[in-house]
């Protein structure tokens, strides 16, 4: 589950995105406050998910290409 959530980051934080953008609508009795903390969080995920992003991009760019066959 790890692995899919590492090559998956970016993915799961716009699944998670949808979900909080829909909850009002199907639950308008939420409290505002549960929704502004679970918009917060969501926010924290998403530098994190950029960040592990660029972190791959950065290993990637370190890698010497391989010689063609």
């Amino acid at each position: 589950m790890t692995d899919f959530i590492s090559k998956n980051s970016v993915r799961a934080h716009s699944l998670l995105s949808a979900i909080l953008i829909s909850v009002p609508i199907i639950w308008p009795d939420v409290p505002w406050e549960a929704l502004a903390a679970s918009a917060a969080a969501l926010l924290s995920t998403g530098v994190a998910a950029a960040k592990h992003e660029d972190a791959k991009t950065e290993a990637a760019l370190a890698t010497p290409p391989k010689a063609p066959n």
